[in-house]
């Protein structure tokens, strides 16, 4: 009974010695955000990280991050670091239209060798009625560049001489 309770601890022991970085708690997802807007379309950005535990081919590990809507694929972003070494990616996905209504939310997820490694589904994201509504981390909301301002109000300023001029003759 000694032998088995002994040979239980060190195995617990070495067991336990084994690097972290081969667990697959080492995949993560961080500073989630984004909007989803009836006017305008769904915004999700957000970063991930992972160490490198599976060699892929020359001593990389490569992860793919997918963002799904409805069982169809809206974004898709390849990483790799070395082996036994960590990295953190950002993604930012805008696309048009409305988060699907069969299933809530979207679903992200981190692929490695060919399996879901960690994945949010569902990932929630606050709905507004239109992109002036949002006030923190709304996305890229269109608004006109300074420039393109600024060739209108040229326009419609050479549009009113032509028109007075019309009127004067």
């Amino acid at each position: 009974m000694k032998k088995l309770i002994i040979t239980s601890a060190v195995s617990a022991l070495l067991l336990g010695a084994a690097p972290a970085t081969w667990a697959a708690n080492s995949f993560s997802f961080s500073d989630l955000t984004g909007a989803e807007y009836d006017t305008a379309g769904v915004y999700v950005k957000g970063k991930y990280s992972f160490t490198g535990d599976t060699d892929d081919g020359g001593g990389l590990d490569e992860v793919i991050f997918q963002l799904w809507d409805d069982g169809v694929q809206k974004f898709t972003q390849t990483s790799s670091v070395s082996l036994l070494s960590s990295g953190t990616f950002s993604f930012e996905v805008w696309y048009s239209g409305l988060v699907g209504t069969s299933a809530p939310g979207v679903g992200l997820y981190l692929v490695d060798n060919g399996g879901y490694a960690h994945s949010i589904d569902p990932y929630y994201v606050p709905h507004y009625a239109d992109p002036t509504d949002c006030e923190v981390d709304c996305g890229p909301v269109e608004t006109p560049e300074p420039g393109t301002v600024a060739l209108l109000g040229l326009g419609l300023g050479l549009l009113g001489v032509t028109r007075r001029r019309r009127q004067s003759v």
